[in-house]
């Protein structure tokens, strides 16, 4: 009977890890140093990853809205993940992936942290008026907000952090993604403050709005995804 007990306590033990596992906080015991700042972005990206764990040698990666099925081999307590990943269990709550120079610590569990944002902190922004004039130079991505309950509202924020737009002139703008760029003509529809953008024998193209502009700072807003950018003056 005590065998029979010790065997089953033993089996329940080991598959500790099956179930589902929340992204939780960045391991910071891992890092040589610390900037708080890219820590926060960092954090906010990999908020919706969620691990469930099968007992068949599969699991299920939820991330950035999409949902990918692979297989993992199990050694200890540590769980190697067919992409080269490691998922180790630290105790009945409390796993550590590592995957390159990432060290991200799970929860068990279904629930995602609040996200924290530095400059935009509201929910919504008003329209601001402004003058065309003040958009000439050089602008970067310095926070993205996606909206509240978007799926895959990680990767929009992600994507974001690689925009940039260069007003050369009060007609011509050249959109730089991931350090790609195109030159665009463009005017700014007043009454909606829409970027948009202007391509002979073809329809407009609005896909931004001019928020707010000032000196150092300018917030501009996805149409389709409404994700706001908050951006400065290279």
């Amino acid at each position: 009977m005590l065998f029979t007990v010790s065997f089953v306590s033993v089996a329940q033990e080991s598959l500790g890890y099956i179930g589902l596992w929340s992204f939780n906080e960045l391991d910071r015991s891992a890092m040589e140093s610390i900037d708080e700042e890219k820590i926060r972005l960092v954090t906010n990206m990999f908020q919706e990853m969620k691990l469930e764990i099968l007992d068949t040698e599969i699991y299920q990666m939820q991330f950035m809205g999409e949902v990918q099925e692979s297989s993992y081999t199990k050694s200890g307590d540590t769980l190697l993940l067919d992409k080269g990943d490691k998922f180790i269990l630290l105790d009945d709550g409390t796993a550590r992936m590592e995957s390159g120079n990432a060290r991200l610590l799970f929860a068990k569990g279904d629930f995602k942290n609040q996200k924290t944002y530095s400059y935009l902190t509201e929910d919504k922004y008003a329209l601001q008026s402004f003058k065309t004039e003040s958009l000439l130079g050089k602008w970067k991505v310095q926070e993205v907000k996606a909206a509240e309950g978007v799926e895959g509202g990680g990767m929009y924020e992600m994507i974001g952090m690689m925009i940039t737009f260069n007003f050369m002139t009060e007609e011509e703008v050249a959109l730089g993604i991931s350090g790609i760029q195109t030159v665009e003509e463009y005017q700014i529809d007043m009454d909606t403050q829409e970027l948009v953008f202007i391509k002979p024998d073809a329809e407009e193209n609005r896909m931004y709005a001019i928020i707010q502009v000032s000196e150092e700072y300018m917030i501009v807003q996805h149409l389709k995804e409404k994700t706001y950018l908050y951006m400065v003056r290279e």
